[in-house]
């Protein structure tokens, strides 16, 4: 026991001895180094050992107690595990305090309560190795002391971490959040700023938490900036701090909020930019939304319905209505909404009147391909909660829209093939406005529906007198694998999400059409090809053509040198040739970036070899500032010291200022070409352009696969 002692005195030693020092050097100078704050970030991490030793410690210790059955030298050396890490973690705690942003009042409880906790459990270690009964007495009062004070340091950790009120968030009965229908009543920073930065940047940036000593919580806060200065800047978002660290690559440090951390959506920074913009108005409602349709777009999720709880019907009402000739069943399991759909198609009046006894429930009802009349549909007008209604293929004329325009909550409505004019159509959305109106093969024309479609914002789907003029459009089929690179062969197979749809393709280049090559059986490939799929079904719209290009690669590249190194957040230009190729997530594994800098390596074939194609797959992504390249250029020799001879070159095409992230492949043609060491240049851009919001800055340029075929 005595060897135990000392040996424990030697740890404790050398750890006080250690981070005392460490904390002594810090005081003395005026910014904490570098590799204390390395530490200083584990704090997170051990202090689960102190916790977890010392539940573990009380548990066996009062187990054993009505077991009469002490085990003395495993709670001593729990204990003595238990306060080595209690001390170890308050340095590294003290540390991480260094780096700011935290509540002056918060941190000090936490470091101070954390500290008690610490030299309690090393007296509980010391009072675990005494033989003296009196000593012996204060050991369970002690721990259950230190029970309460690391439960308490604990609680501040997390107040610290996640803000006031974390531990207790969903013990307290939620707020319920006023109701606002009415986009017009929604206030631009409370209901929708607010909001934003309450999910995504309020954990690191509140009262007790204020990373780059800035807080989000206020206007005055907001107003006020941190560290890096003023946050916001009124009416220009490009200059303002909290608009353009969101657009800064993940990887950059200086990017908002931080990676691994829940983003920004688009809709998110757009709402946000446009609030700086403006004005950053704390008070008043949104503005412009009547000529602003995409401010309206992207304020619609910020609106507010009271929930609609609808009561489950009677058995015997649901019964009765089975009876009539519907099927009747529940929207979702065990819950009141119900979706019904009338199985015969000769229905007399009192079968459509036995769903009143369904009037409340009733959130789907299809009577398509019957006869129901004009009259039948007076029942319809009770069914307050009614969000689907097909009609199609009936005879119902404007008389049933008189019943149809009382359905507040009406969302889709089927009338293709029916009788329905212009007259009655204007009508309807005259009073409500579903988003979803079918209208083909009605009296409905062309240029009435694609009015009141804009006039209401209503999808209008319509044909005109002539004959069919819009129609739903087909999905692209699906192609598996979805791989486009191979050796020897590849098997490809075509499928269609709906039945009865032809999926036809090419393999010369050419758009598919009604009469190209139907899909039976899986498409062989022994060679290079560029595949073109479409699906084509009667009374539908084709759908768009999918381009897949296959390339048979010849050579597999395995010694290589290059100039400048990927960045080290996406490394490995091994990725360049190993056939794997990346997604749309940049961030897949498959892909390397190069920051600011070009990519330029020199292959070699292992032998004077003809050479028809070079290509490589590429990326952009606007808002991770990553640009499609600006040239690409292919040199080549037949020795490896050179001269390396120009053999093709072409700009890198791309338009506009950038939307959604996409990648392309681009090929050089190398026509009577022979060689053995080919050289690769693929341009970045010098910097952002001036249409970026970043620009000036360095760009990324992302390339995948480098291949021959």
């Amino acid at each position: 026991m005595k060897e135990s002692n000392q040996a424990y005195k030697s740890i404790f030693l050398i750890i006080l001895t250690v981070f005392g020092v460490m904390t002594l050097y810090t005081l003395n100078t005026e910014e904490a180094p570098r590799f204390v704050l390395f530490f200083g970030r584990f704090h997170p991490l051990l202090l689960h050992l102190p916790i977890g030793a010392l539940v573990v410690t009380f548990f066996i210790d009062m187990t054993s107690r009505f077991q009469k059955k002490y085990p003395t030298a495993i709670i001593r050396n729990l204990l003595g595990f238990t306060a080595i890490f209690a001390i170890i973690t308050c340095f590294f705690g003290y540390f991480l305090s260094l780096e700011g942003g935290y509540q002056e009042e918060i941190l000090d409880l936490h470091f101070y309560t954390g500290i008690a906790t610490a030299v309690l459990t090393s007296i509980l270690f010391v009072i675990s190795n005494t033989s003296n009964p009196k000593t012996k007495k204060l050991f369970l009062p002690l721990f259950i002391a230190t029970l309460i004070l690391i439960s308490i340091a604990g609680h501040y950790g997390s107040v610290l971490t996640h803000g006031d009120g974390f531990l207790t968030e969903y013990a307290r009965v939620p707020e319920k959040e006023k109701t606002i229908e009415v986009i017009d009543s929604l206030r631009m920073y409370d209901d929708v700023v607010a909001k934003i930065l309450d999910d995504k940047c309020i954990q690191c940036h509140n009262a007790s938490k204020q990373k780059g000593e800035l807080s989000l919580l206020t206007k005055e806060t907001i107003l006020r900036g941190g560290v890096s200065g003023a946050n916001v800047i009124e009416g220009d978002a490009a200059q303002s701090l909290l608009y353009t660290r969101l657009l800064l690559p993940i990887s950059d440090e200086e990017h908002m909020p931080p990676e691994g951390k829940a983003q920004l959506t688009k809709d998110e920074i757009w709402l946000l930019k446009h609030w700086i913009d403006q004005g950053l108005d704390f008070k008043n409602y949104a503005t412009h939304t009547i000529e602003n349709d995409t401010l309206r777009n992207k304020l619609k999720k910020y609106l507010v319905f009271n929930e609609v709880i609808i009561p489950k019907a009677s058995t015997d009402a649901i019964e009765e209505v089975k009876t009539a000739g519907f099927r009747v069943l529940e929207l979702v399991p065990g819950k009141g909404a119900l979706t019904v759909k009338l199985l015969r198609s000769n229905p007399t009046k009192e079968h459509i009147e036995t769903l009143s006894e369904l009037e409340d429930q009733i959130v789907e009802l299809d009577v398509n391909t019957s006869e129901i009349t004009d009259e039948m549909t007076t029942v319809f007008k009770d069914f307050k909660n009614l969000k689907s209604l097909r009609l199609d293929n009936t005879k119902i004329t404007d008389a049933s829209i008189k019943n149809i325009k009382k359905l507040e909550h009406l969302e889709v409505l089927n009338m293709y093939n029916t009788a329905i004019s212009n007259e009655g159509l204007t009508e309807l959305v005259q009073t409500i406005q579903p988003k979803q109106i079918y209208a083909w093969q009605t009296q409905v024309d062309q240029e009435t529906a694609i009015k009141l479609g804009e006039q209401y914002n209503i999808n209008i789907q319509s044909n005109s007198a002539e004959g069919f003029v819009e129609s739903s459009q087909l999905e692209p089929p699906l192609i598996t694998p979805i791989k486009t690179l191979f050796k020897d062969t590849i098997h490809i197979t075509l499928d269609s999400r709906l039945k009865n749809v032809e999926v036809r393709y090419t393999l010369n280049g050419e758009a598919p059409d009604t009469t190209s090559t139907i899909y039976t059986d899986k498409i062989i490939l022994d060679q290079s090809k560029t595949l073109k799929v479409a699906a084509f079904k009667k009374g539908w719209e084709p759908s768009e053509v999918t381009i897949r290009e296959y390339a048979n690669i010849q050579q597999e590249i395995t010694n290589f040198t290059i100039q400048t190194k990927p960045d080290k957040s996406y490394p490995d230009a091994n990725k360049l040739f190993d056939l794997k190729e990346g997604s749309l997530d940049f961030k897949d594994g498959n892909w390397t970036g190069y920051f600011g800098t070009d990519l330029n390596t020199t292959i070699d074939l292992g032998a004077i070899k003809p050479i028809q194609h070079v290509s490589f797959s590429t990326m952009e992504s606007v808002g991770s500032w990553i640009l499609y390249p600006t040239d690409f250029t292919v040199y080549t020799s037949t020795t490896k010291k050179g001269p390396f001879k120009k053999a093709a070159a072409m700009k890198v095409s791309r338009e506009g200022e950038g939307g959604d992230t996409e990648t392309k492949k681009v090929t050089l043609e190398l026509s009577n070409t022979e060689a053995r060491y080919v050289k690769v240049v693929i341009k970045n851009h010098d910097k952002l352009p001036e249409w970026h919001p970043a620009a000036g800055n360095p760009a990324w340029l992302f390339v995948d696969e480098i291949y021959f075929w």
